[in-house]
């Protein structure tokens, strides 16, 4: 999938949070069945509420983007539940933060359900291959063993300049860290 979207990606590389969450916001209730919009969407409020200090996002309504992020991930759990850029993405945001979508051990072991589907889906693919890994072990070495190719992988899938393209062609940064 084409993660570019250059109007997004321009508001958001300019830190004007509300008018890419209009412009996110207006799209997705225009085509709510477009995948690309959804996850953008989803991505960009979890975000913004993960990142909430660091962005300096004071002058958004944290309250109405956790709303839009409920209402996006209910609608791709019940819209979207064979895709698996939808259940990798939504799935990693779940199981790093199952908090910011209710109760935390409910939805943490929904967000890695969505990434074991994931890599049901798509065994040979190492993005999924290697998230699904990570959310069962802690064993440094095994996580390590994947790391070749991830960089590769997700540099070339997130070309993009908006907040998701840069934060999955850095992840693998953190987890060659780890």
């Amino acid at each position: 999938m084409d993660w570019q979207w250059p109007e997004v990606d321009a508001l958001e590389s300019q830190e004007k949070w509300n008018e890419a969450k209009s412009f996110l916001l207006k799209n997705w209730q225009q085509d709510p069945t477009d995948v690309k919009v959804t996850i953008r969407l989803g991505f960009f409020c979890w975000y913004l509420l993960v990142e909430e200090v660091p962005l300096g996002v004071g002058n958004v309504d944290l309250d109405e983007l956790a709303t839009i992020l409920i209402q996006a991930t209910n609608f791709g759990l019940a819209n979207l539940k064979d895709h698996e850029e939808f259940l990798w993405i939504f799935g990693y945001m779940i199981s790093l933060f199952p908090y910011y979508f209710g109760d935390y051990e409910d939805w943490e072991e929904k967000g890695k359900l969505m990434l074991r589907r994931t890599h049901e889906l798509c065994p040979d693919e190492p993005v999924y291959q290697y998230s699904y890994i990570s959310s069962l072990t802690s064993d440094d070495v095994e996580l390590k063993n994947g790391f070749q190719q991830l960089k590769t992988v997700l540099e070339d899938r997130f070309q993009g300049k908006g907040l998701l393209s840069e934060y999955f062609t850095s992840i693998w940064q953190n987890w060659q860290g780890i």
